[in-house]
């Protein structure tokens, strides 16, 4: 199984957010990373282990029928 992708965005980051005033990790709301857009003043503030990407438009596809058709 896979999945065809019509638009990928790109949205921000996951990682760790530190208060500019005290340099010290801000607490998530019990997640191990916080999601932090790109245009999210916590951006320089956040040090980042992921970037988070929007998928739209997703279809599922089964790749036997796929190679199926393309090998017809």
């Amino acid at each position: 199984m896979a999945v065809l992708v019509e638009d990928v965005t790109v949205w921000g980051v996951a990682g760790i957010v530190y208060a500019p005033e005290t340099v010290k990790p801000v607490p998530s709301d019990g997640e191990q990373f916080t999601l932090v857009a790109y245009d999210d003043p916590r951006l320089p503030w956040t040090l980042a282990c992921r970037e988070v990407v929007a998928l739209h438009g997703c279809t599922a596809v089964d790749l036997r029928g796929l190679t199926e058709q393309t090998a017809a």
